[in-house]
């Protein structure tokens, strides 16, 4: 199904082509970060080039994107460096930052004339979390801590992360966190809920969720480098930088932007308080449009 909607959006994109409209065309995958910055994109480059910006938002998972990418369908979407090396250009997993950034940055330019770049300042990857007033009871700041400094660890995780390569099973090899106090597994969505209700004592979540923005929580530094990197960046068709000459200038100004905690609150303030992306969007733009 994904398949058949990137080769829909390919479709589509040959005949904006055949049409002559000249404008630039920016996609997003299918959730509140992605929402987030695609309009951040969107309103940026709308303002930088002085012109209207197609908005192909929401468009679905990876493949989706990175097809619709590949195709022409749009010419930038942001991304994850994890999930481009293993996800979109199919090699092994690395947990290097540096060399998974410089082995996703040749193989885009390599073999679908993509520029990957444009590092946004944060990244996404697995997180694991406590609440608050027990790191602080504990005194542990790092999963190396947790693993020393206390037992019967009672833990809650989602479906996929109890099975995946870069999930429980090879966790435990690098950090001995001491499960016995038992394992949970349930929907992404009731994590913090347990945690907060009592019912486990941390959780696998990710870097960037709205809890986090929540002082009652915290993530424990990976202080072994476990989790691969999930850096966040923009992957961009060569022909759009030669087609819209300051495309590339305007991206700059974007690069090393969004922290994690910014990231962070503005999806609590989407999830939580119901702002509309585009209201996030445009309020960020305002501020480094000023500084």
């Amino acid at each position: 199904m994904q398949r058949r909607h990137a080769l829909a959006l390919a479709a589509g994109a040959l005949a904006v082509s055949c049409s002559g409209n000249l404008r630039p065309s920016v996609g997003a995958k299918n959730f509140t970060e992605q929402d987030i910055l695609g309009e951040i994109l969107a309103q940026h480059l709308q303002k930088q080039l002085s012109g209207e910006v197609l908005k192909k938002l929401h468009l679905g998972g990876s493949l989706v994107a990175h097809e619709a990418l590949i195709a022409g369908a749009i010419d930038l979407y942001p991304e994850y460096t994890g999930t481009a090396l293993t996800a979109c250009l199919k090699l092994p997993l690395q947990k290097d930052p540096a060399a998974v950034y410089d082995l996703v940055k040749a193989t885009y330019a390599a073999r679908h004339g993509i520029e990957w770049g444009w590092r946004l300042g944060f990244a996404n990857t697995f997180a694991m979390v406590v609440r608050r007033e027990d790191a602080m009871l504990l005194n542990i700041a790092t999963l190396s801590d947790a693993a020393a400094r206390k037992k019967n660890w009672r833990l809650g995780f989602g479906f996929e992360f109890e099975q995946r390569a870069d999930g429980w099973p090879s966790f435990r090899k690098i950090y001995p966190i001491d499960p016995s106090g038992g394992i949970k597994t349930m929907d992404l969505g009731l994590i913090y809920r347990a945690l907060e209700a009592g019912e486990v004592d941390m959780v696998a979540g990710n870097s960037t969720d709205p809890a986090l923005a929540d002082n009652r929580f915290v993530a424990l530094a990976d202080d072994k480098l476990f989790f691969p990197p999930y850096e966040t960046c923009l992957a961009v068709r060569r022909d759009a930088l030669i087609r819209f000459a300051d495309l590339g200038s305007a991206l700059d100004l974007l690069a090393g932007k969004i922290s994690v905690d910014q990231m962070r609150n503005w999806n609590s303030q989407a999830v939580i308080q119901r702002v509309s992306a585009e209201s996030i969007a445009a309020n960020f733009i305002a501020g480094i449009s000023h500084a």
